[in-house]
C-alpha cells in the first residue's frame, strides 16, 4: 500500500517538541517521519513567549533553506502552521492562555519579526481578529478559524481541527462548526483518530462536506511514537495524550498511523485516504511543481 501523506498540523513526535525542538532533533524527527511516507509537513507552534517563538522559527528557516538546496530522505517542511497567540482565552484548550495576543497585523509582525516568510497558516479566532486576516489572506498565508467561541468565519479560509476547540452546532443558532462544514469553498481539517471525534461525526463529515475540501491531520503530540510522559504547553501529559485533568492536548498517532486505522477499519478507502491525506493538502497549500516532484520522489 504505498500511500502518501502530508500533515498540516502536528506538533511532532518520537519525544520531539517543535516548540522547543534543537536543529538536531527537528532533522531526527523528519528523517522518522519520512520512513512512515510522510512526504511533507506543516511544523505547528502553539503560543509562547516571542524569544522563544523566534528561536524556533531560526531553526526552521535554516531547514527550510537547507531543504531548497538539497533534499535528504526526511519529509519537507512546507511552511510553518501558527496555533497559538491569536486563539480566544475561552477555548485555549491546553494552551496558555497568557501567551495569546490580540490578531492584530501589528502583533503579528512584532512575533514573526523577519520569518514571517516561512509561516503558511496561521489560526485564528475570528471574533477576537482586529485586522489580520485580511493581512495575512493578501500576504498569501492561509489563515484558519479555530480555538474559537465566535459564529463567523469572517473571511478565514479553513478551519482547524474541526468540532474540536470550537461551539458545537445548534439547531437555531449559526456556528463556525456549521459554516466549515456546509461552506463549499471552506477546507476542513479532521482528527480522524476516532477520539477527537466520534465515528458518526466523521460520517457525517464524510457524508456532507466536499470531498476536495477535507484534509486529514494528525495534531499528533510529542508524545506520539514514544513511550514516556512529556511536558507540553508546560503540562504533563500521559500516553494517552492528556493531561492530569483528562483535557486532550492532542493525538498520539502519526497521520499514517490514523488513516491506516481508517482502512483496517472500512471507514475510508485506500483512494480517499488518498485524497484527504495528501492531493487536497496539495492543492490547499498551493505547493510548486518542483516540491510536488520532491514530495513524489
Amino acid at each position: 500500500m504505498n500511500l502518501k501523506f502530508i500533515d498540516i498540523h502536528t506538533h511532532g513526535g518520537f519525544g520531539v517538541d517543535f516548540n522547543y525542538a534543537s536543529y538536531n532533533e527537528v532533522k531526527y524527527l523528519l528523517k522518522e517521519l519520512y520512513k512512515k511516507n510522510i512526504k511533507g509537513i506543516c511544523p505547528t507552534l502553539v503560543g509562547d513567549k516571542k524569544e522563544n517563538m523566534q528561536r524556533q522559527f531560526s531553526i526552521f528557516k535554516k531547514i527550510i533553506e537547507e531543504q531548497r538546496q538539497k533534499t535528504e530522505n526526511e519529509s519537507i517542511i512546507l511552511g510553518l502552521h501558527l496555533e497559538g497567540s491569536f486563539l480566544s482565552p475561552d477555548k485555549s484548550g491546553i494552551q496558555d492562555k497568557n501567551n495569546f495576543l490580540e490578531p492584530t497585523v501589528k502583533n503579528f509582525k512584532d512575533l514573526t519579526g523577519e520569518y514571517s516568510g516561512i509561516i503558511k497558516i496561521v489560526t485564528v479566532a475570528p471574533e477576537k481578529d482586529i485586522d489580520l486576516i485580511n493581512y495575512l489572506n493578501e500576504n498569501k498565508i492561509i489563515t484558519q478559524a479555530g480555538h474559537t467561541t465566535g459564529d463567523n468565519l469572517k473571511n478565514a479560509k479553513g478551519a482547524t481541527h474541526l468540532f474540536n476547540a470550537m461551539n458545537p452546532i445548534h439547531h437555531r443558532n449559526p456556528s463556525i462548526a456549521l459554516s466549515a462544514l456546509i461552506k463549499d469553498e471552506i477546507y476542513t481539517e479532521v482528527i480522524a483518530d476516532l477520539i477527537h471525534l466520534s465515528e458518526d461525526i466523521l460520517t457525517l463529515i464524510l457524508k456532507t462536506k466536499q470531498k476536495d475540501k477535507i484534509l486529514l491531520v494528525s495534531d499528533s503530540l510529542p508524545v506520539s511514537n514514544y513511550d514516556k510522559d512529556i511536558i507540553f504547553c508546560n503540562k504533563k501529559i500521559n500516553k494517552y495524550g492528556k493531561d492530569e485533568n483528562g483535557t486532550i492536548a492532542g493525538s498520539v498517532k502519526t497521520l499514517d498511523e490514523i488513516c491506516l486505522n481508517l482502512i483496517n477499519k472500512g471507514i475510508l478507502t485506500h483512494n480517499q485516504i488518498e485524497q484527504f491525506a495528501f492531493i487536497n493538502q496539495l492543492n490547499y497549500l498551493e505547493i510548486s511543481s518542483r516540491e510536488v516532484d520532491i514530495l513524489n520522489r
